[in-house]
């Protein structure tokens, strides 16, 4: 409908009658009141504009009307009716647009078994039954899931106010995996996730898996199965390898002769690696020291450190000389030279014999220009005891002397007196000799040259 044609017909024929009446007549009565002038649009437009129970056209619609109130009502499809109500007054022009709200539904979607997953839109919206609100008209889709099923599409259209049901029944994706081991009760990894342990026996999703058996103590084993639907993947005696250990063994003091199971792996400390779990009888040796047996269990797959003390059996010896100056042998073997003693010139240091073993003992000191060379001393020694050798003690000559007459002499000076000297030219023999006498003095080395 549009200006230049009559939006009523019966109104605007009426007003023509009435306008040639009002011609005939007397020229003196008032003119009629200009009609009103409507515009009427929608959004979208398209809309069909029904007033009084008649359909008027679609919007936009333009025209006249007669001064009054109207209730007018717009139709669009997939839009929900809108009611307008419209004042006219003579002589006035209106332009109006109306908003249609779009017409929406719900739709319920349930599913067999419930609880699944439904994502609509690119949206995780819950689980089923599940109610999604306000759909404008269309066509709609929704992805659903659940543990053990396949994927299912639910599909529906919105036509009409009337809410939509959707019933989905959910199709089955699981398969059986059967395990059994050695040894059993053995931890399963399903993809990662701990599912129970052997003998085992569930429904599993169809597709591919990692299976992994874990086990304190075994290498764990993995394998990758097919999963079908409705049929049994099974993996029997799977058999686990035991995992081995290692011993570490050190002792105080270190390098004890170390013995396993009676087999020998050295001095301490060791490490023996690759060994199967069990009981092991470790033994430790070392000279001087009681011998140490333990026995241990090692796990599987375990590293045992053991660190044992050694408790020695040994005594020693404590050895002064006189003079200083003598060679020393234990047991047939040399040890040392007795040491001056800074304080007694006569006689020596302390020499300390240590960790030596119980039982008897030879100690000989010696000097070549000794007499005699060399004596032998024979001593027992007890378990962490210290025995004193006392007695030891050689002649050994310290001194030439030559007198003004050109005779020399050999022997030990044993005081040097102001005036003269107290000389021992043999064991137990002693004179004094006037130094007046003495052309000089060559004094020997108190160690053998």
């Amino acid at each position: 409908m549009n200006l230049a044609v009559p939006v009523f017909p019966r109104f605007l024929s009426g007003l023509a009658a009435a306008a040639v009446l009002l011609t005939a007549s007397s020229c003196n009565k008032k003119p009629e009141p200009v009609s009103p002038r409507i515009s009427l649009n929608t959004e979208p437009s398209g809309a069909v504009v029904t007033i009084r129970g008649i359909e008027r056209g679609k919007t936009p619609l333009h025209g006249k009307m007669k001064p009054g109130i109207y209730l007018i009502k717009f139709s669009l499809p997939g839009y929900r009716s809108n009611w307008q109500k419209i004042e006219l007054a003579p002589g006035d022009r209106k332009d109006l647009i109306f908003r249609m709200e779009p017409e929406t539904a719900a739709v319920v979607i349930t599913s067999y078994p419930d609880s699944a997953a439904v994502n609509f839109q690119g949206k995780n919206i819950g689980k089923t039954p599940i109610v999604i609100p306000d759909l404008p008209h269309g066509s709609y889709t929704a992805e659903l899931t659940r543990p053990g099923f396949n994927k299912q599409t639910a599909s529906w259209t919105i036509n009409s106010p009337v809410p939509k049901m959707v019933k989905i029944k959910m199709d089955s994706n699981l398969g059986i995996l059967e395990i059994t081991s050695s040894p059993q009760n053995t931890e399963v990894l399903l993809d990662g996730k701990t599912i129970g342990r052997t003998p085992f026996k569930d429904q599993v999703e169809e597709g591919r898996h990692s299976v992994e058996l874990r086990r304190n103590g075994y290498i764990s084993l993995k394998r990758n199965v097919q999963i079908k639907s409705g049929e049994t993947t099974a993996l029997h005696k799977m058999v686990l390898e035991i995992k081995p250990g290692s011993i570490r063994v050190d002792s105080q003091p270190t390098g004890a002769r170390i013995s396993i199971n009676s087999k020998h792996y050295g001095n301490t400390p060791v490490k023996i690696p690759n060994l199967k779990p069990g009981s092991y009888s470790i033994q430790l040796e070392k000279e001087g020291f009681d011998p140490i047996i333990r026995t241990v269990t090692l796990p599987a797959g375990e590293n045992l450190d053991l660190t044992l003390n050694l408790d020695s059996n040994t005594g020693g010896a404590d050895v002064v000389t006189q003079p200083p100056g003598l060679t020393l042998y234990l047991d047939g073997k040399m040890i040392g030279i007795s040491e001056k003693n800074p304080v007694h010139k006569n006689i020596s240091e302390v020499f300390k014999i240590r960790n030596l073993s119980m039982g008897k003992h030879r100690l000989t000191i010696a000097h070549k220009r000794a007499r005699p060379e060399k004596k032998n001393f024979t001593f027992t020694v007890e378990k962490g005891k210290i025995v004193r050798l006392t007695g030891l003690n050689l002649w050994i000559p310290n001194a030439v002397i030559v007198r003004d007459d050109g005779s020399v002499t050999t022997g030990r000076i044993v005081q040097d007196l102001p005036l003269k000297y107290e000389f021992e030219p043999s064991p137990g023999v002693k004179y004094t000799i006037e130094k007046t006498s003495v052309k000089k003095v060559d004094f020997l080395p108190e160690t053998e040259s």
